[in-house]
């Protein structure tokens, strides 16, 4: 270091673990021997097993130390600004016992082997001081398999026009710092810089060059006069993109960690332009989000294809469509897993007619859902439930539905297996559960023969055919696709010449749910893309692990199966009623049919053992759930399909059990955020 540049470093170099406890005179002499180095993103700064030749103090940025654990790679911390790393090998004279790795442009001071024996001879203060450093972090080392959480640096580029940006700007930010209960700073580098915080009420503080390099970047307290707060927590930077594309170019990096330091998430609001600047960021940002809509699909599709030109590395981003995918768009769309928000050219007009943001979303209740779900996508809160196979038992799932809409937890993914693609597909299609509830009501004795078994078929594969179960099912889905729907969804079925398990995600949806709940020998095989498929709870009765695969970082698993000893059983309902008929001896003579008669039949033993081995499959997979509702359905038969009030009353008195469990895991529910964006009207349970 530059004897004229050490004042500049002397207030930061007071303020590390490392030498707080020197005096000025040791300071500087220290800050002598200190050089400067700078990385980018993705670089490794040591590896494992390379000698201690170097100990770096971090000026700016992140990164990462990991160890090997069973030929895995564990991160054990994240180190950022003011943090040391390196100086147990050189202490030790041992190989490095870690690996370095840079999550974003970093700026380290240096000081070598060589500088360092000779600082220590001449300020031994430093060597005890580092001993203490060491062993304090050797403690913390211990529970190294669960590394703090990071700061995220988030890229929006938005090809909506305005003000529908800056409507969709404003509200991910709000519904970011409402469901991860973060810190969130709004970067509004868009076209209309200011827009943003002047419809959340506040006086935007332009930035201006001038401004920033007067500034010292990398101090966190130059903040304070450079944004402006919303009562929420919110705080917005309007900058124009324009600033940082002259003399500041160079300083984009330090800016990026500037502010990645002080916040949990920055989400950073570009336009559809990528300039030099949005380039930068885009290098030093963890995740990208890609706005559009039908009216911008072609700047949407033009920009997608940029990114992957000037991408750094292969990643996708997150995409995020307003209103119904156009048919060129939605397929893609769909194998992406874009997050779709309900949009109308009526929430830009209220907008402009200055409607507080709160009041907006509660106006455009699917809207604002929509927003949740993506700033649960961006927090990795998405939320996935897997419903399992349970025939009529199902029922108790429109319970716990409501139960969960009454507490405010609602489905990012969700998975199906037989009953459970049913109720599942109809919440994925936008149904509520109440309306789920009323076709359920509808079911009776002859609505059962009427619609599923008055199809009797040639029993080659099956006793019956299946096709008014289909008709059912395409009353509510027509020609729908699974592009089509609301939720991203998925069913499971079983190739029954293969025994493979089968994830249907494309096509008609009404096909799809028909074969997953196609229970073997009661309906005949669906044939569907060359393949036999019946009910896909043979294979996977909880599908948990396909909520996964559909981007769910929280997992609700709904088990409906039952040990045998605990399943409502027509043979023991038999058996039950003899013993009491025994009390009347003079209905004794009633009792005297053959044995063979009093066994369970063909039909009764099948559907016991398939049960039976659903059960145990659902067993094997429930530690995969974060949460699993598994509620007690022995008082049920899996045929009583007209008994539908009385199983979602059960399943609603079941989801005030498993409430509890699932709030703790998110964020939302935490009692730390200044100004909720949704009113808390739910039952508190």
């Amino acid at each position: 270091m530059q004897p004229e540049e050490i004042p500049e470093w002397i207030p930061f170099l007071r303020r590390s673990l490392v030498f707080r406890e020197l005096v000025p005179e040791d300071l500087a002499r220290l800050a002598l021997r200190l050089q400067k180095l700078s990385l980018p993103k993705g670089a490794t700064l040591y590896s494992r097993g390379e000698p201690g030749d170097a100990f770096y103090l971090i000026a700016s940025g992140q990164c990462r130390l990991i160890n090997e654990r069973a030929g895995r790679e564990i991160v054990s911390a994240f180190l950022g600004r003011g943090d040391s790393l390196g100086e147990m090998s050189l202490l030790t004279g041992e190989p490095r016992s870690t690996t370095a790795k840079l999550d974003t442009t970093a700026e380290f001071l240096v000081l070598s082997k060589k500088d360092f024996e000779e600082v220590v001879r001449e300020t031994p203060s430093i060597l005890a001081q580092l001993s203490r450093l060491i062993a304090q972090r050797l403690l913390t080392q211990q529970d190294a398999a669960a590394p703090s959480d990071r700061q995220e640096l988030v890229m929006v580029l938005n090809t909506l026009e305005p003000p529908a940006r800056t409507l969709f700007t404003m509200q991910l930010a709000l519904a970011l710092i409402e469901q991860t209960r973060s810190r969130v700073l709004l970067l509004d580098l868009s076209p209309d810089t200011g827009a943003a915080a002047r419809a959340l009420g506040l006086r935007p503080a332009l930035t201006s060059e001038a401004m920033l390099r007067e500034q010292d970047l990398r101090e966190p307290a130059v903040l304070r006069n450079l944004v402006a707060e919303h009562p929420s927590g919110l705080e917005v930077m309007s900058l124009p993109a324009s600033v940082l594309g002259g003399r500041l170019y160079r300083g984009i990096f330090l800016l990026m960690n500037l502010l990645r330091e002080s916040h949990d998430y920055v989400l950073v609001a570009s336009g559809r332009e990528l300039g030099d600047v949005e380039k930068s960021i885009l290098e030093e940002a963890d995740q990208w989000v890609l706005v559009g809509s039908t009216q911008t699909s072609g700047v949407f599709r033009a920009l997608e294809l940029e990114l992957e030109r000037v991408a750094p590395e292969p990643r996708k981003p997150v995409k995020v469509w307003l209103g119904a995918p156009d048919a060129a768009s939605a397929l893609q769309l769909h194998h992406d897993g874009v997050v779709k928000i309900p949009w109308t050219d009526e929430l830009s007009g209220q907008l402009q007619k200055g409607i507080s943001p709160y009041q907006l979303m509660d106006r455009f209740p699917k809207t604002r859902r929509g927003f949740e779900r993506a700033a649960r996508k961006l927090g990795k809160l998405s939320i996935g439930i897997a419903m399992g196979t349970g025939a009529a038992l199902g029922y108790s799932l429109i319970g716990i539905m409501k139960g969960l809409k009454a507490a405010g937890i609602d489905a990012d993914v969700i998975a199906g297996t037989s009953i459970g693609s049913v109720i599942g597909g109809f919440h994925a299609l936008g149904l509520e559960p109440e309306e789920v509830e009323g076709l359920a009501n509808q079911v009776d004795k002859a609505w059962v023969y009427e619609n599923l078994f008055w199809d009797l078929t040639i029993p080659r594969s099956g006793l019956f055919a299946g096709t008014t179960l289909l008709r059912f099912l395409r009353s509510y889905y027509g020609d729908r696709e699974f592009h089509e729907l609301d939720v991203p969804f998925a069913c499971v079925a079983t190739d029954i010449e293969t025994g493979e398990e089968v994830v249907m995600r494309d096509g008609k949806v009404g096909e799809a749910i028909r074969a997953s709940c196609g229970i073997p020998l009661l309906f005949a095989p669906l044939h569907r893309e060359g393949r036999f498929l019946v009910d896909g709870g043979l294979v996977d009765p909880v599908p948990t692990k396909v909520a996964s695969q559909l981007g769910a970082d929280i997992l609700i698993s709904i088990n409906l199966t039952m040990p045998a000893g605990q399943r409502k059983s027509a043979v023991r309902d038999r058996h039950e009623a003899a013993l009491a008929r025994i009390a009347d001896l003079a209905k004794l003579k009633e009792l005297t049919l053959p044995e063979a008669l009093k066994a369970p039949n063909m039909l009764e033993i099948l559907f016991q053992m398939i049960y039976t081995m659903e059960y145990e499959i659902a067993q094997s997979r429930m530690e995969l759930a974060h949460v699993s509702i598994h509620p007690d359905l022995s008082g049920f038969h899996w045929t009583e399909m007209h008994r539908a009030a009385d199983l979602i009353d059960m399943g609603e008195r079941v989801a005030e059990t498993a409430v509890p469990k699932i709030k703790a895991i998110l964020p939302f529910f935490a009692d730390h955020c200044k100004l909720p964006m949704r009113k808390q009207t739910w039952k508190s349970y």
